[in-house]
């Protein structure tokens, strides 16, 4: 039988040929030992987003020598690695599809960048105990209170441990330290108060018992505005970085540390045990990714214009504040619970005892009766707001259910008033470089002084009103004609999302919420 013929492809549909791919698209094996370039494609979008996985997607026709590579996400690994004016994107194939008439199919790939590692670990209690047993030395959860880098570099390193999961921690911990305030400049008591928010500003305390990664993370992120990235290595890209290494021999290292790889350093000083190979300490061995938290870059200085023609379309967006007042709880510290029950015992059996003396009712105990009513809720206030918007103002909100007056409660509270303080934030679509290549333009630093990425502060002007805010997200297209279209999105983008990317931020809220009360204690 003779293979069918098809009709020539439509010259129309074709990629343009004119204007070089501007993605070097590498196309990895599963373990990383070998690659190859992607090459020519119809049209590629990667987006870059300042705290959660990127995305990308990757049209080639059915004929391209790595279309059939990109279908095999089913029951292989496809990872894809590329870069842009310097700044890297790295990740997977997390679905494909191929459609068309027969000889003129399109392969369409749906990627995910390495970030998305952080949906895939849970946070055990403990991590050397099976999951049927699950207590550690800090009780029912696992707390870890300190710097924010430090915290979420703990948890991820102990879980990928558990895992065997070639995800490494970059070093050094980040931890700056403010300077003291000066006795004489504290003069009011919004002087002391403003001066403890900036000496625990980089601190946070988190527990964790079988939470998703990125959901354990989310309330520290929103509130200390932090960065996250988890980039590939490969040993063909040159000496490892500094990593808190977490596989080979380095499992057994001290975690708490997080800054060497000598097994229980107070039990085995300089290492005279040979219990691990210095050779291997601060180093990746293998192919892996690495995580780390980032902080925001001022660069009010570069101001996006309306007026420059440098603009092709924006979106601007604004939300109403729904509430000044957080209230957070549900429960109350274990240690105010204890408190109350033994002091109303204590009550009731001199009570009673003075009532009925030698009646033997003394020994009737109230229990967990009183649990819960004491220190079980706590306020937080945006008196700016309520004052900006006068009694007309919309007033409270419930952001939490778990303990009130616990360490993490302000973190909690806060992050709740953000987001319904209202909003503000933009969508740009912009040439790369603008019109004649002096525009801003997405990438490393190169000297010229046009140069972003995301977490960058800028500033936007259209017609007397200026925006000052952040550089969330940023998605490049290239469809092989001119220059590439950058896509920037200014500030948080709950104001300009669509309906799709709401409805699935709300299915996120519901399955968060089934493990928090799959996981709830008393």
């Amino acid at each position: 039988m003779s293979a069918p013929t098809y009709a020539p492809p439509n010259p129309l549909w074709r990629p343009n040929t004119k204007t070089p791919p501007a993605f070097d698209i590498t196309v990895f094996n599963q373990d990383y030992t070998q690659s190859r370039p992607l090459g020519p494609y119809i049209k590629v979008r990667f987006g870059w987003f300042w705290n959660v996985p990127g995305t990308a997607t990757i049209q080639v026709r059915a004929d391209h020598p790595l279309a059939a590579r990109l279908m095999q996400c089913k029951r292989d690994v496809v990872p894809i690695r590329t870069y842009y004016n310097g700044i890297p994107w790295d990740g997977r194939v997390m679905s494909a599809t191929i459609e068309g008439k027969p000889g003129e199919e399109i392969v369409t790939a749906t990627c995910v960048s390495n970030l998305y590692w952080l949906l895939t670990i849970l946070a055990w209690v403990n991590t050397t105990f099976p999951p049927e047993v699950q207590i550690g030395p800090t009780g029912k959860q696992d707390i870890m209170f300190g710097p924010a880098d430090f915290v979420f570099k703990y948890f991820l390193a102990k879980n990928v441990i558990r895992l065997q999961k070639p995800v490494y921690m970059k070093l050094p911990i980040r931890y700056e330290i403010p300077e003291l305030p000066q006795l004489k400049d504290l003069k009011t008591l919004d002087d002391i108060l403003a001066a403890i928010d900036d000496l625990t500003a980089d601190l946070c305390i988190i527990s964790a018992r079988f939470t998703q990664l990125d959901e354990l993370y989310k309330t520290t992120v929103d509130s200390a505005d932090l960065g996250l990235s988890c980039n590939l290595w490969t040993p063909k890209d040159g000496p490892s970085p500094w990593v808190f290494n977490t596989d080979t021999l380095a499992r057994l290292q001290n975690v708490l540390d997080l800054s060497g790889d000598n097994f229980f350093w107070f039990m085995n000083p300089g290492n005279i045990l040979g219990l691990a190979d210095p050779d291997q300490w601060g180093k990746a061995q293998k192919a892996g990714y690495v995580f780390d938290t980032h902080k925001k870059r001022d660069r009010r200085w570069m101001q996006w214009r309306t007026d420059s023609g440098h603009i092709t379309s924006y979106t601007r967006g604004v939300s109403h504040p729904k509430a000044h007042t957080a209230i957070v709880g549900g429960k109350a510290p274990e240690f105010v619970n204890q408190v109350v029950e033994w002091a109303a015992n204590a009550a009731i059996k001199a009570l009673l005892n003075w009532l009925l003396p030698g009646a033997a009712l003394g020994d009737i105990l109230v229990g967990d009766l009183f649990d819960d009513i004491f220190f079980s809720y706590q306020k937080f206030d945006d008196h700016k707001l309520k004052a900006d918007l006068g009694p007309h103002a919309f007033g409270e909100i419930f952001v939490d259910n778990t303990s009130a007056y616990s360490l993490d409660g302000p973190a909690i509270g806060m992050a709740g008033l953000k987001a319904a303080g209202g909003g503000e934030s933009l969508k740009l679509e912009v040439q790369a470089g603008g019109i004649d290549g002096r525009g801003f333009s997405f990438g490393e630093d190169d000297g010229s002084g046009r140069r972003f990425t995301v977490g960058d502060i800028m500033t936007f002007y259209d017609r007397g009103t200026v925006i000052e805010d952040y550089i969330s997200a940023v998605e490049v297209e290239d469809s092989r004609n001119e220059k590439c279209t950058e896509f920037i999105t200014i500030g948080d983008d709950g104001e300009v999302k669509d309906a799709w990317e709401k409805l699935i931020d709300r299915m996120k809220g519901f399955a968060g919420l089934s493990r928090a009360i799959a996981n709830g204690t008393g």
